[in-house]
């Protein structure tokens, strides 16, 4: 128990540290972005996804090759999971959620090691809200 706590506290100094606040409102925009997709998308087909997903990274600017690629290796990822077709189209999502956060706080100078300890902060904290 002490070892989950002290990832979040880490994850917390980390973001207290390197972002002000106009970024942790961007942060917590990406979060209910995520969340709305989740809540019109309860099951979300692999046709949805994929029109969320190239939606996504339209907007952003990127290319089709790169929509493409990051939809295979998604897809990749699901599988080697060991997660079922049923699955897989939400973990998909999950995993536009986990680059969005990724890509901001790249973009904001973390390290890799630092973006590694606040996912797994934020991983660990949702599971204690899920288990109560």
């Amino acid at each position: 128990m002490a070892k989950k706590l002290d990832v979040k506290e880490k994850a917390k100094d980390i973001l207290e540290e390197a972002l002000d606040r106009e970024a942790v409102d961007v942060l917590a925009r990406i979060s209910r972005e995520m969340q709305q997709i989740f809540d019109e998308n309860p099951e979300p087909s692999e046709a949805d996804v994929v029109r969320i997903v190239t939606d996504y990274f339209s907007s952003d600017g990127k290319s089709k090759q790169f929509i493409a690629n990051w939809i295979d290796t998604a897809c990749e990822h699901c599988r080697s999971r060991g997660l079922g077709e049923e699955d897989q189209p939400k973990a998909m999502l999950s995993d536009l959620g986990v680059f969005r956060f990724m890509n901001f706080l790249m973009e904001k100078g973390l390290t890799d090691d630092q973006v590694h300890i606040v996912l797994r902060g934020a991983v660990q904290r949702a599971n204690d809200v899920e288990n109560g």
